[in-house]
């Protein structure tokens, strides 16, 4: 188990983020920059994931931006 995985573990059984979603981020900058990857991640609600990820999407100070995300009953959001 990588610690990525570790993480969202003790996110979901010990913090009561229980609610996954999947995401894709296109990364701005670094090694990576120009690609998109599609991770997962678990939150308490499909609102905390909103408000998280259009946080991320405006901070300059990110180097990544979230172009979709899909909740587990279907709902999807676009950045």
């Amino acid at each position: 188990m990588n610690t990525i995985d570790m993480l969202e573990t003790l996110k979901k059984d010990y913090l009561g983020m229980g609610y996954q979603v999947e995401f894709d981020k296109y990364v701005l900058s670094g090694i990576a920059e120009g690609l998109t990857i599609t991770e997962k991640m678990n939150f308490v609600s499909w609102d905390d994931a909103c408000n998280w990820a259009a946080t991320v999407t405006e901070s300059l100070k990110v180097p990544f931006v979230i172009l979709e995300m899909r909740g587990q009953e279907g709902q999807v959001e676009n950045f």
